[in-house]
């Protein structure tokens, strides 16, 4: 009997130990939350410490991030359809205010395609469509 509360305490002392510490890659940063509010913001690699349960960890990439969107239907100057097709580059800056503001690598890239878009919905319908696919346009 003494010998199963052992190894029950032994099981139960390293699942709590193991859920205390998580790990910071070079390539990433964290934020800890805490009753999901924000405690700490950890910005070097390394081993760190939580308490389990109370606080998690949200991790972001601090590398150069891509995000290729769909086409989608833009109308020129002279009401011509063309089909554009894009990508967009974005690195996390600051993870406090990414966590506060778009919550995730999702929510950035919706309101980016948004804003992308936006943009060239713009641009392209000052156009006349043979003025963007030959050379002689204006820059």
């Amino acid at each position: 009997m003494k010998q199963n509360s052992l190894i029950i305490t032994v099981i139960l002392a390293i699942v709590i130990l193991s859920s205390s510490m998580f790990t910071v890659h070079m390539t990433q940063n964290a934020v800890v939350l805490e009753l999901q509010k924000p405690k700490e913001i950890i910005t070097e690699p390394g081993l760190y410490f939580k308490i389990p349960f109370f606080q998690q960890v949200r991790y972001f990439s601090r590398q150069l991030l891509d995000n290729d969107s769909n086409p989608a239907e833009v109308i020129t100057r002279d009401k011509k359809n063309m089909l554009i097709d894009n990508f967009t580059m974005f690195r996390i800056v600051d993870p406090l205010k990414f966590l506060e503001t778009v919550r995730g690598e999702q929510g950035a890239r919706s309101r980016l395609d948004d804003i992308v878009y936006s943009e060239l919905r713009v641009e392209i319908g000052r156009h006349a469509l043979i003025d963007i696919v030959t050379e002689t346009r204006d820059t």
